[in-house]
């Protein structure tokens, strides 16, 4: 039988050993992996190492997939493309990344990111994609916009990852406000639940969660941009959302068949601690459905 929850966070090689010393199951090649000009030596001990991990995922560079410019999203895609291969040869099952912004037309932003998930499927051989949310409208990534994209992709290999605070953040449209305090008392169980439900289908091969607390602030009063806190400083409630996960596992799950990503993605200063604090917390509320 299969462990219902996979869970851990981002390392670079260096700190490789720390998480696996720590007892984290699941470890996330960053962004900044695939963004400087690494040797392919790196990849390779980052493989052998990682290797004592029962997953490993990969997060894709920040290039957007989407824009204006067709020169530059041609040199973004092309990235992606390198980082995606380098990502399968390097173990990951999965590669995780941001969509981009949505620019004038919503329409045609959605159509450039399915040609660009196209080209990087036509690129691999195994390994899942996944698209993850996003906290505003002026990006592309709400599940109504990937689920949009996986139809136009068609592919079993494409799925949704829920970055948790930024659907948080978008559901309650926070981004206009920057009232979290309001917001989160007014997040039940049942917001977190009805998300996952309603969304479920989307997942490709495993459930993948993403979460940090947040804050946010507006630049120049008018732009919205969440700034991600360590947990116990931020929202949304960590208490309401891991009994909300564990019955959204237990109970709406096939969780004997279809692994749970739970990766913590908080400030690199304290997340070895929040990783296990959130594991614990999820873990702590789905053994009272054991």
């Amino acid at each position: 039988m299969k462990a219902i929850l996979e869970w851990g966070t981002y390392n670079g090689l260096s700190t490789l050993r720390k998480a696996f010393l720590l007892g984290l199951r699941l470890t996330e090649i960053p962004p900044g992996d695939f963004m400087k000009r690494r040797e392919e030596d790196y990849f390779e001990q980052y493989k052998t190492l990682a290797s004592e991990f029962n997953v490993i995922t990969a997060h894709g560079p920040y290039y957007a997939l989407t824009g204006k410019d067709l020169e530059t999203l041609e040199k973004s895609w092309n990235a992606h493309v390198r980082a995606i291969q380098v990502a399968e040869k390097t173990g990951a099952t999965v590669y995780n990344l941001h969509i981009g912004g949505v620019g004038e037309d919503r329409d045609t932003s959605i159509h450039l990111t399915a040609k660009a998930v196209k080209k990087m499927l036509d690129a691999t051989k195994n390994i899942l994609i996944t698209l993850e949310t996003t906290y505003s409208p002026r990006f592309l990534g709400s599940p109504e916009d990937i689920r949009a994209i996986l139809e136009i992709v068609n592919d079993e290999r494409v799925g949704i990852s829920f970055q948790l605070e930024n659907d948080f953040i978008r559901e309650n449209k926070i981004y206009e406000s920057a009232n979290f305090h309001e917001a989160d008392k007014e997040t039940t169980e049942s917001f977190w639940i009805n998300l996952l439900k309603k969304n479920a289908d989307l997942f490709a091969g495993h459930i993948s969660l993403r979460f940090s607390q947040v804050t946010g602030l507006y630049i120049k009063k008018r732009l919205f941009v969440k700034k991600r806190t360590p947990l116990g400083m931020g929202y949304p409630s960590l208490e309401t959302l891991s009994r909300a996960l564990a019955d959204f596992i237990m109970n709406y799950v096939e969780y004997e068949s279809t692994p749970v990503h739970l990766i913590y993605t908080g400030p690199p200063e304290t997340k070895y601690r929040d990783t296990i604090r959130f594991y614990y917390s999820v873990a702590k509320e789905v053994a009272e459905h054991l």
